[in-house]
């Protein structure tokens, strides 16, 4: 019977075992790639044309793409409702344009936080020479049918600010951009030997994407581009195994 089984375990291999039951590494090699004359792209779950039935949503996370918008290309029109829609620079420039009226153009460290509401149609462009690298993740709102709502701001990835940098959050934090949704989107960047930890419980669904270097997360390994899923009672605890640069994203599940 499973409980005779459990029983074998020690303390240590138990806790072990349920972290292990609890986390999933999703390696590099195992992404979604989408390649076109206009982008190179990872979908990370389920978007578009894209559909795998296990790979819908991740608590409130429904969209992780890690996106290259080649030069003088651009995005199709997406016509949107009841989405918190966040976008990260990483390299080169994006411009980005709704129906709410905003244009914005962003460039490496600006962060958009475009709350869909009740429905807003966005689009997206590269007019420059040069590749744009970015991150869209979509999170499921608190309330539907709200009035659509555009905010960005700039954040320096190379500041040398260390642990958890909040950039977009439904829960407080003064620095991040608001979003409404019962979620923080964070960035770290942290030098080999250092720690970071979260704590969380079963209500939380933990999402961290590796950018650069390696972790080791709860005891498991992880390399450039490699995702992470939890949902743990025990705090997430995160080590840099070589200087590291990663996104965790930490969110409920109200849908």
């Amino acid at each position: 019977m499973a409980g005779n089984q459990i029983l074998k375990l020690s303390i240590p291999d138990y806790i072990e075992k349920t972290r292990m039951e609890n986390m999933t590494v999703i390696k590099s090699d195992q992404r979604h790639l989408v390649e076109s004359e206009s982008i190179h792209s990872y979908w990370l779950f389920s978007y578009s044309d894209y559909l795998d039935m296990k790979n819908t949503h991740f608590g409130d996370i429904k969209i992780f793409n890690d996106e290259i918008l080649k030069a003088g290309k651009a995005l199709k029109t997406e016509s949107l409702t009841d989405k918190e829609i966040v976008t990260i620079v990483f390299d080169g420039e994006l411009t980005l344009e709704d129906t709410t009226g905003t244009k914005q153009v962003l460039k490496a460290g600006d962060v958009q936080a475009l709350s869909a509401g009740e429905g807003v149609s966005i689009t997206g462009s590269n007019i420059r020479e040069k590749d744009a690298h970015y991150f869209r993740v979509w999170i499921q709102p608190l309330r539907k049918n709200m009035e659509p709502a555009s905010r960005q701001k700039h954040f320096d990835i190379d500041a040398g600010k260390k642990g958890l940098i909040p950039l977009a959050s439904g829960q407080g934090f003064s620095d991040a951009l608001k979003m409404r949704a019962n979620a923080t989107i964070y960035l770290s960047r942290i030098d080999k030997g250092e720690i970071v930890d979260l704590l969380t419980d079963l209500s939380r669904f933990v999402f961290i994407y590796m950018l650069e270097g390696e972790l080791t997360v709860c005891g498991q390994k992880m390399e450039q581009f490699d995702q992470a899923r939890l949902n743990q009672n025990e705090p997430i605890v995160v080590q840099a195994d070589s200087d590291a640069l990663f996104i965790l994203v930490d969110a409920a599940s109200n849908s």
